[in-house]
């Protein structure tokens, strides 16, 4: 069975939850895994929208640390 994958970036209701807590495999779109149709639980929903959000997070932040680097780097190297 092949798992829904998102097509609109952003919204959060297309956005991949974390692993499924009975297979383990990722699960897209929706509160259903589409490997063993486990539903999740509203607790269970919320830990995965948290953990995406800090994923998410972690990434915009080390983005921007390494474009401020490079941009010091670039005019370190072309202000000379």
């Amino acid at each position: 069975m092949k798992p829904e994958k998102p097509s609109i970036i952003g919204m959060s209701e297309f956005e991949p939850s974390a692993r499924c807590p009975r297979c383990n495999l990722i699960m897209y779109l929706g509160n259903r895994c589409p490997h063993c149709d486990h539903l999740l639980s509203q607790p269970e929903q919320k830990a995965q929208k948290e953990f995406w959000v800090k994923t998410r997070n972690k990434g915009y932040i080390r983005g921007f640390i390494f474009f401020t680097l490079a941009i010091y780097v670039l005019y370190l190297l072309f202000s000379t």
